[in-house]
């Protein structure tokens, strides 16, 4: 078989270091049919490498790739790169940008998500009440006009969402059934991972393209967050809070039938909450809550009734409590195998709020048998480490593991732990948090420019910035921020380079990850703590069903996620070649063996005299 040529199909003149043998391991990966798990930190050019390669190998062998990102701002580049390789190649071949339904809709529907769109949706289309897709589709399939126009759209190359939505527009079309036109005919469809990983998105995607996952070649970007995406999808609750709106809304649309039940739910769930060990949360049995709806009415016939009375209700306001509880009641009835059912009571600034979950604690439930099935993958990120722990949790039984080096200059980089305090629990106290302040006062003086601090919680932030004070102006993180307040946030805090700012965020929050703040925008990273999970009831089974599946369940549940969450963040410092930065580990538990051998030991130093270490960095700056 011909081998991939580089030299009409990678994008580039040029590869960078270490990149043609991520370029090789892809090749290899979709002529034997394997899935690539690829650790490859910022800057190897992992987009490019991938695409280009499984572009070429899918028009020789008739197959679709599947880019999946969980970041906007990736589907530029993507198309970006699918753009050049087209015009270098001088190859035809077609590619969708689709993002989820809601966010391509020409409606009017803020604030609805989830099912209160979908049945939205599905409502107006029944009753031919949506101009958009009365313009688009008739009763034979699609409408001329829209196939015309889809023909135009393919002519015109790759084209970013925002672009097919803009010109749908101008057609009065619906810009989500014109994507699922063109997603018939392509070759690449980028999309969010719940085009594969979603069942019901998967099934009606595949079933309107007529293909098979043995047809698929998939493109996993920022790997990492696949397993905690996966594990959302097939979870979900159902709270106190929840069944008092859904209380209200009844006693507004007249539904005063199902509010005797509704009232019947609350107290099945505060009977639950029955605490003996102070901890105000505990295991409950499928049956147990089945049992106890059905003392009140016919389980099945409580769902029926909620699921008609909340088809009503969306008729008039779109969105229905109702139609979120029928769901949990239906959910509730899955498997018990990789899944936990608790009730826990949480404080809120509502008062308490009581929470009966099922949540999912293995995502390869779901991504075992989709690997199994589509020809071929590639699972990147630069943080997929370690990538052994991936293969398992994912369900991967034909990976290859592989991990490069950055491709950066070592010496424009200093990675540096401090193992002079700590935020461990037992430790923790005014004196620590006054030498932790300081140190970070300390370290941000002798960095010029941006600083970003990343602690393990907001409380944490809070309790140790209280001791804070700074030359540099200050910007705090907020847990509820909308995208338009982060985008002030750090558009402001990109406007300080020149005096120095410190952003104040949290590991694993809204800065931590996908944010991109190259050139001298950002000179140091500190990571203060290890952001490990609460010893609640979820992690503690998090941990024993990996002990029990892998003999690993401290690693695979406690340990290497949390350290993913460092290394995440300590990303956001170098961006591109030509960056330099500090990245600084504020805890004396990073060199404590099970922590410090997950870090890369190229450039590594562990020392509490950092000054001299950092004043000898930054002595040109």
């Amino acid at each position: 078989m011909a081998s991939f040529p580089i030299d009409t199909f990678f994008p580039h003149e040029t590869m960078r270091q270490e990149q043609d043998k991520l370029v090789e391991d892809v090749e290899n990966a979709l002529t034997r049919g394997r899935i690539l798990l690829a650790h490859a930190p910022t800057g190897l050019g992992k987009t490019a490498s991938a695409l280009s390669v499984a572009l070429w190998y899918a028009l020789e062998h008739k197959k679709k790739i599947f880019f999946l990102t969980n970041r906007h701002t990736q589907h530029h580049i993507a198309i970006e790169t699918l753009q050049k390789i087209r015009n270098k190649a001088g190859t035809q071949f077609s590619c969708v940008d689709l993002i989820g339904k809601r966010w391509m809709c020409s409606q009017e529907i803020s604030g609805l998500f989830g099912v209160d769109f979908t049945e939205f949706c599905k409502s107006v289309v029944e009753k031919g009440e949506c101009e958009f897709y009365i313009t688009t589709r008739d009763k034979k399939g699609l409408s001329v006009a829209a196939q015309a126009f889809v023909s135009e759209l393919k002519q015109m190359g790759p084209l970013h969402n925002e672009e097919i939505i803009t010109l749908s527009k101008e057609r009065k079309m619906c810009s989500y059934e014109i994507a699922l036109a063109l997603a018939k005919d392509a070759t690449i469809i980028i999309g969010d991972y719940n085009y594969l990983f979603n069942p019901f998105v998967q099934s009606t995607l595949f079933k309107k393209m007529d293909i098979a996952l043995e047809d698929v070649i998939v493109i996993v970007d920022e790997a990492h967050n696949l397993p905690s995406r996966v594990i959302d999808m097939l979870s979900t609750n159902l709270s106190s809070y929840v069944l008092k709106n859904a209380v209200y809304e009844a006693k507004k649309f007249g539904y005063n039938g199902v509010i005797v039940w509704l009232q019947e739910l609350m107290r099945i769930l505060t009977d639950m909450t029955t605490w003996t060990d102070g901890t105000k949360e505990k295991i409950i049995q499928k049956d147990i809550f089945i049992s106890a709806v059905k003392k009140i009415t016919d389980y099945d016939n409580l769902v029926s009734e909620l699921e008609t009375a909340a088809d009503e209700i969306r008729k008039k306001q779109r969105k229905s409590y109702l139609g979120g509880i029928a769901n949990f009641l239906l959910q509730w009835l899955g498997e018990d195998k990789g899944f936990l059912r608790f009730v826990s009571e949480r404080t809120t600034k509502y008062g308490p709020n009581i929470v009966l979950s099922y949540t999912c604690l293995d995502p390869s439930l779901l991504t075992k048998d989709i690997f199994a099935s589509v020809h071929a993958g590639v699972l990147m990120s630069g943080t997929l480490t370690p990538v052994f722990m991936y293969n398992d949790v994912l369900g991967i039984s034909r990976g290859i593991e592989k991990e490069y080096p950055s491709p950066f200059p070592t010496e424009n980089k200093v990675s540096l732990i401090i193992p002079k305090t700590s935020t461990k629990y037992t430790l923790r106290g005014d004196e620590m948090y006054k030498q932790i302040a300081e140190t970070c006062m300390n370290v941000s003086s002798l960095i010029p420019g941006n600083v970003a601090l990343f602690f393990p919680s907001y409380d944490l932030r809070d309790k140790i910035s209280y001791f804070i004070t700074s030359n540099k102006k200050l910007f705090w993180e907020k847990s509820d921020m909308s995208k338009e307040e982060k985008n002030v946030l750090l558009n402001d805090f990109r406007l300080e380079n020149e005096k120095g700012g410190v952003l104040l965020g949290v590991t694993g929050a809204n800065f931590a990850e996908g944010v991109d703040l190259p050139g001298n925008l950002l000179n140091g990273v500190i990571v203060v703590g290890l952001p490990l999970a609460k010893p609640d009831l979820k992690t503690r089974e998090v941990i024993q069903y990996y002990e029990d599946k892998f003999r690993k369940g401290w690693d695979y549940g406690y340990t290497f996620p949390a350290l993913n969450k460092c290394f995440q963040s300590a990303g956001r410092c170098i961006r591109s070649g030509t960056d330099r930065g500090a990245v600084i580990y504020l805890d004396e538990r990073f060199v404590w063996k099970r922590y410090y051998d997950c870090f890369s030991r190229e450039g590594l130093i562990v020392s509490v005299e950092y000054e001299k270490i950092l004043k000898d960095f930054f002595k040109d700056s």
